[in-house]
């Protein structure tokens, strides 16, 4: 989301503007000074289109963050995977399920749930918990954003 973008296209509005006003030098110095002026307005209003941006992107994302981030002074949107907490009531565990899993899915499972330090079973029930909520929030997006 570059603001040179829109800088250029207001210059170019302003040049249209002093070809009509002839050579007149103190026009050409006004409409310089106009677009010095506008530069730190346009910046904002860009970074303020950036967070509009990220926060549309975000709703449209279940279980991402999406944020602004400056590169070389250019807002980009930054997409994460979600901090979020599922929280389980081991008080009330009682269902039960029988899975049929490849011994290479169980491997994966077990190594993921050693990462997050819970117990396989923990890790399964906070893996369906989350995909649960996701349920319905709609997946679907249009555009590009870079990760």
């Amino acid at each position: 989301m570059d603001a040179s973008i829109i800088t250029t296209e207001i210059e170019r509005a302003l040049n249209a503007q002093l070809r009509l006003a002839g050579e007149d030098s103190a026009v050409a110095d006004a409409a310089e000074a106009i677009l010095a002026g506008l530069e730190p307005a346009i910046e904002r209003g860009v970074m303020r289109l950036a967070e509009q941006a990220a926060a549309e992107a975000e709703a449209q994302l279940p279980g991402r963050s999406v944020g602004v981030e400056l590169r070389e002074g250019v807002p980009v949107l930054a997409v994460r995977d979600a901090e979020t907490s599922v929280v389980i009531d081991t008080d009330d565990l009682e269902a039960r399920i029988t899975l049929r899993l490849s011994e290479k899915l169980k491997g994966v499972l077990e190594d993921a749930a050693d990462e997050s330090g819970d117990s396989m079973n923990a890790f399964v029930v906070k893996t369906l918990t989350t995909k649960a909520r996701e349920r319905g929030k709609g997946r679907r997006y249009t555009g590009r954003i870079e990760t």
